[in-house]
Protein backbone atom coordinates (compact mmCIF):
# COMPACT_ATOMS: atom_id res chain seq x y z
CA UNK A 1 0.00 0.00 0.00
CA UNK A 2 2.94 2.68 0.91
CA UNK A 3 4.46 2.14 -2.61
CA UNK A 4 0.83 2.58 -4.35
CA UNK A 5 0.57 5.76 -2.43
CA UNK A 6 3.78 7.31 -3.11
CA UNK A 7 3.15 6.11 -7.14
CA UNK A 8 -0.16 7.91 -7.31
CA UNK A 9 1.72 11.62 -5.69
CA UNK A 10 4.09 11.00 -8.23
CA UNK A 11 1.90 10.14 -11.16
CA UNK A 12 -0.54 13.21 -10.17
CA UNK A 13 2.76 15.30 -9.81
CA UNK A 14 3.52 14.10 -13.19
CA UNK A 15 0.67 15.32 -14.00
CA UNK A 16 0.12 18.20 -13.14
CA UNK A 17 3.68 19.03 -14.56
CA UNK A 18 2.07 18.78 -18.15
CA UNK A 19 0.50 22.01 -17.09
CA UNK A 20 2.20 24.33 -14.39
CA UNK A 21 5.99 24.67 -13.70
CA UNK A 22 7.58 22.55 -10.68
CA UNK A 23 7.49 26.02 -9.04
CA UNK A 24 4.23 26.83 -9.45
CA UNK A 25 2.71 23.19 -7.32
CA UNK A 26 1.95 23.49 -3.81
CA UNK A 27 1.09 20.22 -1.72
CA UNK A 28 -2.13 21.55 -0.73
CA UNK A 29 -2.68 21.49 -4.60
CA UNK A 30 -1.22 18.40 -4.83
CA UNK A 31 -3.04 16.39 -2.15
CA UNK A 32 -6.39 17.78 -3.49
CA UNK A 33 -5.63 16.76 -6.92
CA UNK A 34 -4.41 13.16 -5.68
CA UNK A 35 -7.10 12.83 -3.52
CA UNK A 36 -5.22 12.64 -0.25
CA UNK A 37 -4.66 14.23 2.82
CA UNK A 38 -1.91 16.70 3.89
CA UNK A 39 -1.24 14.05 6.73
CA UNK A 40 -0.71 11.15 4.31
CA UNK A 41 1.63 13.15 1.88
CA UNK A 42 3.47 14.17 4.75
CA UNK A 43 3.80 10.75 5.97
CA UNK A 44 5.87 9.81 2.60
CA UNK A 45 7.44 13.11 1.85
CA UNK A 46 8.68 16.07 2.87
CA UNK A 47 7.84 18.34 0.49
CA UNK A 48 7.62 18.58 -3.42
CA UNK A 49 11.31 18.78 -4.36
CA UNK A 50 11.13 15.36 -1.97
CA UNK A 51 8.45 14.09 -4.27
CA UNK A 52 10.48 15.34 -7.47
CA UNK A 53 13.63 13.61 -6.18
CA UNK A 54 12.05 10.47 -5.81
CA UNK A 55 10.13 10.54 -8.99
CA UNK A 56 12.91 11.42 -11.28
CA UNK A 57 15.14 8.34 -9.41
CA UNK A 58 12.19 6.09 -9.88
CA UNK A 59 12.02 7.42 -13.87
CA UNK A 60 15.59 6.84 -14.18
CA UNK A 61 16.13 3.78 -12.59
CA UNK A 62 13.31 2.16 -14.55
CA UNK A 63 15.02 3.27 -17.62
CA UNK A 64 18.90 2.45 -16.90
CA UNK A 65 16.56 -1.42 -15.91
CA UNK A 66 15.55 -1.45 -19.29
CA UNK A 67 18.60 0.00 -21.03
CA UNK A 68 20.85 -2.84 -19.61
CA UNK A 69 18.30 -5.64 -20.75
CA UNK A 70 18.98 -4.46 -24.41
CA UNK A 71 21.97 -5.74 -26.50
CA UNK A 72 22.14 -3.33 -29.07
CA UNK A 73 24.01 -0.19 -27.83
CA UNK A 74 21.55 1.92 -30.56
CA UNK A 75 18.79 0.43 -28.90
CA UNK A 76 19.53 1.69 -25.09
CA UNK A 77 20.48 5.35 -27.20
CA UNK A 78 16.97 5.27 -28.13
CA UNK A 79 15.83 4.12 -24.97
CA UNK A 80 17.22 7.58 -23.63
CA UNK A 81 16.02 9.64 -26.45
CA UNK A 82 12.78 8.06 -26.54
CA UNK A 83 12.26 8.94 -22.73
CA UNK A 84 13.31 12.75 -23.27
CA UNK A 85 10.82 12.87 -25.99
CA UNK A 86 8.07 11.26 -24.60
CA UNK A 87 9.21 13.05 -21.31
CA UNK A 88 9.74 16.56 -22.76
CA UNK A 89 6.97 19.12 -21.06
CA UNK A 90 7.99 17.36 -17.86
CA UNK A 91 11.45 17.55 -18.24
CA UNK A 92 10.76 21.14 -19.74
CA UNK A 93 9.12 22.10 -17.08
CA UNK A 94 11.74 20.90 -14.18
CA UNK A 95 14.16 22.49 -15.96
CA UNK A 96 12.63 25.96 -15.78
CA UNK A 97 12.25 25.49 -12.09
CA UNK A 98 14.72 26.51 -9.58
CA UNK A 99 15.80 22.97 -9.18
CA UNK A 100 17.29 22.66 -12.40
CA UNK A 101 20.24 21.48 -11.14
CA UNK A 102 18.82 18.85 -9.48
CA UNK A 103 16.98 17.81 -12.44
CA UNK A 104 20.19 17.66 -14.87
CA UNK A 105 22.07 15.29 -12.14
CA UNK A 106 19.46 12.89 -12.13
CA UNK A 107 19.89 12.45 -15.35
CA UNK A 108 23.36 12.32 -15.85
CA UNK A 109 23.50 10.25 -13.00
CA UNK A 110 21.68 7.71 -15.36
CA UNK A 111 23.70 8.11 -18.62
CA UNK A 112 27.18 7.61 -15.88
CA UNK A 113 25.53 4.52 -14.42
CA UNK A 114 24.48 2.82 -18.17
CA UNK A 115 28.03 4.06 -19.82
CA UNK A 116 30.06 2.65 -16.59
CA UNK A 117 27.95 -0.46 -16.96
CA UNK A 118 27.93 -0.48 -20.81
CA UNK A 119 31.96 -0.67 -20.21
CA UNK A 120 32.68 -2.61 -17.47
CA UNK A 121 30.26 -5.56 -17.60
CA UNK A 122 29.82 -5.75 -21.90
CA UNK A 123 33.60 -5.56 -22.18
CA UNK A 124 34.96 -7.27 -18.57
CA UNK A 125 38.26 -8.31 -20.67
CA UNK A 126 39.09 -4.40 -22.30
CA UNK A 127 42.22 -2.77 -20.69
CA UNK A 128 41.36 0.68 -19.32
CA UNK A 129 43.35 2.76 -16.50
CA UNK A 130 40.96 3.84 -13.78
CA UNK A 131 41.65 7.49 -14.12
CA UNK A 132 40.74 6.78 -17.90
CA UNK A 133 37.64 5.18 -16.97
CA UNK A 134 36.30 8.26 -15.15
CA UNK A 135 37.21 10.87 -17.68
CA UNK A 136 35.59 8.83 -20.15
CA UNK A 137 32.79 8.47 -17.79
CA UNK A 138 32.45 12.34 -17.61
CA UNK A 139 33.28 13.33 -20.80
CA UNK A 140 30.29 10.88 -22.42
CA UNK A 141 27.87 11.65 -19.55
CA UNK A 142 28.14 15.36 -19.81
CA UNK A 143 28.04 15.54 -23.84
CA UNK A 144 25.19 12.96 -24.09
CA UNK A 145 23.32 14.61 -21.42
CA UNK A 146 23.98 18.26 -22.85
CA UNK A 147 23.26 16.99 -26.69
CA UNK A 148 19.69 15.40 -25.25
CA UNK A 149 18.76 18.72 -22.86
CA UNK A 150 19.48 20.64 -26.17
CA UNK A 151 17.71 18.36 -28.45
CA UNK A 152 14.71 17.97 -26.89
CA UNK A 153 14.54 21.95 -26.17
CA UNK A 154 14.08 22.20 -30.32
CA UNK A 155 10.87 22.66 -31.93
CA UNK A 156 11.98 20.31 -34.80
CA UNK A 157 14.05 17.80 -32.94
CA UNK A 158 15.23 14.58 -35.32
CA UNK A 159 14.84 12.21 -32.74
CA UNK A 160 16.60 9.49 -34.97
CA UNK A 161 19.24 11.80 -36.25
CA UNK A 162 19.67 12.60 -32.48
CA UNK A 163 20.03 8.53 -31.82
CA UNK A 164 22.54 8.56 -34.78
CA UNK A 165 24.91 10.97 -33.37
CA UNK A 166 24.53 9.76 -30.02
CA UNK A 167 25.45 6.45 -30.65
CA UNK A 168 28.49 6.80 -32.79
CA UNK A 169 30.19 9.66 -30.75
CA UNK A 170 29.45 7.16 -27.29
CA UNK A 171 30.98 4.08 -29.28
CA UNK A 172 34.11 6.15 -31.05
CA UNK A 173 34.72 7.51 -27.69
CA UNK A 174 34.79 4.63 -26.27
CA UNK A 175 36.60 2.41 -29.28
CA UNK A 176 39.29 5.60 -28.75
CA UNK A 177 39.36 5.08 -25.25
CA UNK A 178 39.88 0.97 -24.80
CA UNK A 179 41.98 1.76 -27.42
CA UNK A 180 44.54 4.01 -26.00
CA UNK A 181 44.93 2.90 -22.25
CA UNK A 182 46.26 0.52 -20.23
CA UNK A 183 44.37 -2.27 -17.37
CA UNK A 184 41.75 -2.14 -15.15
CA UNK A 185 41.51 -4.05 -12.26
CA UNK A 186 38.60 -5.47 -10.32
CA UNK A 187 39.64 -3.43 -7.26
CA UNK A 188 39.92 -0.64 -9.23
CA UNK A 189 36.31 -0.78 -10.47
CA UNK A 190 34.95 -0.75 -6.71
CA UNK A 191 36.43 3.51 -6.33
CA UNK A 192 34.45 4.34 -9.15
Amino acid sequence: MPEYTKDKIADTLMRLLANKSLDKITVKLLVSECGISRQSFYYYFQDILDVTQWLIRKKTNELLQKSLKQEDPRDIVSLYVDFAYDNKEMIGRLLDSRHREFIEHALMDSFRSYIQKLVLFRSPETPLYISDLESTLNFCTYGLTGMLLEHIGKKQGNRELLVQQMNRLLGRVLKKTVSDTGPLSLTDVSTI
